[in-house]
């Protein structure tokens, strides 16, 4: 590709080759004396032009979140690190040119550094948590490393480390001298982790809240502060001991030689796959951000075996590695959480870093007591062991649980004193007393940092960032609600169709005028799973503009506003539990409106209904959910009335005698499953055959599911017609039946998952041709005709039946509270009381709003949607005008392709 000497740019000279993977090269180079590493990337012209395109869009992925982090855990690239050289007997050649970290990898490490011994328990642990704070900053940018092993991962030299403690050291003294004349600064949030700030700005945005609170206030937050002070000691400390571990070499290089050997020279690829380290999936060209956690599990079995993975046996029946009984130096708790980082399957993995690393805190929490125990109970040379009498007891600090003016339930604990075990009842009594006189709270939002809620205090929706919205949220944080305001308002007008912006927009607003409010929080997830992320935001939309139209009204709720809480529950379902058991805490909330999934839905329900906090569902709409509890309702009509309408289209459509449909499903997942089900009642009660799956060829699930084995099986078995049901999770699966189908072009209809800017990203060539996905709702077919060109003017484009669902939720919680006598304080048994009354009715998006006696929606209508050339298409841009419209309205994904209603 070059040559050593060859300069690139005017600034770069090749010094040595270091690698060479066929398509890729990594060159040591020399920028005005500082040396470098240089990946350069050639794309073979072979190669499908899709896939070409997919590889440069990984290559510039890894560019462009290098240039944005800054993180010490990866390599360092400058803002023209990334550039194409254009050569003539080769094509452009995608250059990128990044810090040379200097030091040592894992693998020569253990084998050089530590007599290839096995590394002990502490030592796993912080490592560990090195590697998935580093990738869980990759995947908040939506990027997946795809090739972490021992040698892909750098033990920084002694002296960088040295260089990045000076460096914070004389931060934190300047803090120091700063803070004796400044006031503190807020906690940091989100905001920070997510925009690309410099090491120093990091620092300066760690150093706490300047404004002047109430008492209970400076506690909850000092306290806090101390714990994410000693947290971070804590880590430092073991970086200082353990060292800076560092992620290189990304895999977009790799990914051309995969796609090259398989397409043109039809090879097998498994001789370029990290051997033991690889995720399954990946061997069938998949990946996850499940793939990086397998790999990071394996590297450290690597580090606590000193074996590689492929020299361990594996169980035959169910192929898990065999690793524990080299490793018993380290707690069960902690091998069996990278047991499950190495299953073969990437949904029985952690799905999210955030569990990881809470399980890691509590191995090193278990670590150090364990340490402290042994401490204390090794007598020193002139001490003998004290014996335990029989009436000797040890002596606890007495903890009262209070409620601060936030509506959060704070655990204070005061300093151990002699005296303490002295207080008499009556002294109890007199502070529960004093306690109970304390002024009424004011009714704001909950305000704490780093617990995925927030109402304008910190940043939840990855990548959005921006300067107003940072500033705006820093100002919120610190109780400057006018400042706030005026910058979110900002902030808006440059990100016209982010939500978070606009709920954060109108809780400023109330609180800066002081208006009084009732409290509703929205649960979706705003971190794991990208395209589950586009779907929240959907959701966000519609609860954002429900909230600022009843904000914005003269009548309002009887005179009151709308505050909203966003909620982050990840799309897990442990996750989903505590954000439940939160809110239902959270004494001024009334109402929630989520969760995205059925499968999350079913496990939250019972912890809204043991606290009597109504749970109103946009989206979940599996009928298991129809035996439901008092306080849960759902907006969206249940999957028997999609299945019956899906079942029927395909019956009167059909113009075959015998009707024969492969249905393709996800066996445990309970939005596929359920749909499936009574897709099968429905659709047999007619004249319709189900083919039979014998050996779960139309198992989407499947690690090794083949599309176009799963086609030619349908076609064998001579299906009519195909039914494709993917969760949001497997929704390219679904794309690649559609892909495979393009021969055979069978009909093709779908559930309302398929309903996304996804499908039309990746998708629409083929799906235009034979693909109907069944929606509950479309803007061209909506009962209120105002909503769709509303949400148009406020969005800046159409919006989904998601948005239409959420809207409506939020509409019906307007409703009931509205309905309700004027009382000083409503609680949460008369808002369930006013929806579950046999007269309620609301009006929406969707038209009529009732509920039937189990909480289910009365009304529901189906339509169906295909993906047409919309007015955006390439052919329709003949005019200046009509192009600058279409660049702007980007929220609709793949501009030249959208979703129409038509007629069955």
């Amino acid at each position: 590709m070059i040559n050593p000497g060859q300069i690139l740019q005017k600034r770069y000279q090749a010094i040595q080759l270091l690698g060479d993977s066929g398509f890729g090269q990594t060159w040591e180079v020399d920028d005005g004396g500082t040396r470098k590493i240089m990946k350069i990337l050639q794309v073979p012209k072979a190669i499908d032009e899709q896939k070409m395109e997919a590889v440069i869009f990984l290559f510039e992925q890894e560019a462009n979140v290098l240039k944005e982090l800054h993180d010490v855990g990866l390599p360092k690239v400058e803002p023209e690190g990334y550039f194409i050289e254009s050569t003539e007997d080769m094509g452009p050649l995608h250059c990128l040119v990044m810090e040379k970290i200097e030091g040592i990898n894992l693998c020569d490490w253990l084998k050089q550094n530590h007599h290839n011994q096995p590394i002990e328990e502490e030592q796993a642990i912080a490592w560990l948590t090195q590697l998935v704070e580093i990738i869980t900053k990759l995947h908040q940018y939506q990027c997946i490393h795809r090739d972490i092993k021992p040698t892909n991962i750098i033990l920084r030299s002694t002296a960088q480390n040295q260089n990045n403690t000076i460096l914070q050291e004389i931060v934190s003294e300047n803090l120091s001298q700063s803070s004796q004349v400044q006031p503190k600064n807020r906690e940091v949030t989100k905001a920070e982790n997510l925009s690309p700030i410099s090491l120093i700005q990091k620092n300066v945005a760690h150093q706490g809240n300047n404004t002047e609170k109430l008492g209970a206030i400076e506690g909850d937050k000092s306290q806090v502060e101390n714990q994410k002070n000693h947290t971070a000691d804590q880590q430092q400390s073991q970086k200082q001991e353990w060292g800076q571990l560092a992620l290189i070499d990304f895999g977009a290089t790799r990914q051309v030689t995969e796609t090259y050997l398989k397409q043109v020279e039809g090879k097998d690829v498994t001789g370029i796959i990290s051997q033991g380290y690889t995720s399954p999936e990946q061997y069938e060209g998949k990946v996850t951000r499940q793939s990086d956690v397998f790999a990071i599990g394996r590297t450290l079995v690597y580090l606590l075996t000193a074996e590689n993975p492929t020299n361990l046996p594996t169980e035959p029946q169910t192929g898990r590695l065999i690793w524990r009984d080299h490793a018993t130096q380290i707690s069960q708790e902690l091998a069996d959480l990278i047991d499950e980082m190495i299953e073969n399957l990437p949904q029985c993995r952690p799905q999210t870093t955030e569990d990881i690393l809470e399980r890691l805190a509590a191995c090193q929490q278990q670590v150090e007591i364990e340490t402290e125990t042994e401490t204390e109970l090794k007598p020193t040379q002139n001490q003998q062991p004290t014996p335990v009498t029989e009436n000797q007891s040890y002596s606890r600090p007495l903890q009262l649980k209070l409620l601060n003016f936030k509506g959060k339930s704070q655990t204070s604990t005061p300093e151990p004193n002699k005296w303490l075990g002295k207080i008499s009842l009556l002294t109890l009594g007199v502070i529960a007393v004093f306690i109970a006189f304390l002024p009424e709270a004011p009714t704001t939002c909950p305000l704490k940092f780093d617990d995925k809620l927030s109402c304008g205090e910190e940043i939840l929706i990855p990548g959005s960032a921006t300067t107003d919205k940072e500033e705006g949220v820093k100002a919120f944080a610190d109780g400057n609600y006018l400042q706030a305001f005026t910058l979110l308002e900002a902030a808006r007008k440059k990100q016209i169709n982010d939500p978070e912006t606009l709920i954060y927009l109108n809780n400023a607003k109330l609180a800066a005028n002081n208006t009084e409010a009732y409290t509703i929080a929205v649960a979706v997830p705003m971190t794991g799973e990208s395209r589950a992320l586009n779907y929240s935001l959907e959701i966000l939309r519609g609860v954002a503009q429900a909230q600022e139209a009843i904000n914005q009204s003269e009548r309002r709720i009887g005179g009151k506003g709308l505050i909203v809480i966003i909620a982050d529950d990840v799309n897990s379902s442990g996750q989903a539990v505590r954000r439940a058991n939160a809110l239902a805490a959270t004494g001024q909330i009334l109402a929630v409106v989520g969760h995205l999934s059925s499968q999350i839905t079913m496990k939250v329900t019972p912890i809204y209904e043991d606290n009597k906090l109504v749970l109103i569902s946009p989206t979940a709409n599996s009928s298991k959910l129809s035996n439901r509890n008092n306080f849960f309702f759902r907006m969206i009509p249940s999957d028997a009335t999609m299945a019956q309408a899906m079942a029927s289209y395909l019956i009167t459509q059909s113009e075959d005698e015998q009707l024969k449909v492969a249905l393709f499903h996800i066996p445990n997942d309970v939005y596929s499953e359920s749909l499936r089900n009574q897709f099968s009642l429905s659709f047999t009660a007619g004249r319709g055959k189900i083919v039979k799956d014998l050996d779960e060829k139309f198992d989407l699930s499947r690690t090794a599911f083949n599309a176009s084995a799963a086609i030619d099986r349908a076609d064998k078995q001579e299906a009519t017609a195909i039914v494709l049901l993917p969760d949001i999770f497997n929704l390219s699966k679904g794309i690649e039946v559609i892909k495979a189908n393009w021969q055979l072009n069978l009909p093709i209809i779908a559930g309302d998952s398929l309903y996304s800017d996804y499908a039309l990203k990746f998708g629409a060539d083929e799906a235009e041709r034979n693909l109907v996905v069944a929606t509950p709702w479309h803007s061209l077919n909506s009962p209120n005709l105002d909503f769709p060109q509303q949400a148009k003017e406020l969005w800046g484009g159409a919006v989904s039946w998601r948005t239409a669902f959420a809207y409506d939720s939020v509409q019906a919680l307007i409703t009931a509270l509205e309905s309700l006598p004027e009382r000083k304080e409503l609680n949460r048994i008369a808002l369930q009381q006013a929806l579950a009354s046999e007269d309620f009715s609301s009006y929406g998006a969707t038209g009529e709003i009732t509920f039937l006696p189990n909480g289910d929606r009365q009304e529901s209508r189906i339509s169906f949607t295909q993906v047409v050339k919309s007015s955006c298409s390439p052919l329709s841009l003949n005019k200046a005008n009509t192009r600058a419209v279409c660049d702007a309205l980007k929220i609709a994904g793949d501009a030249r392709k959208v979703w129409h209603k038509f007629d069955a």
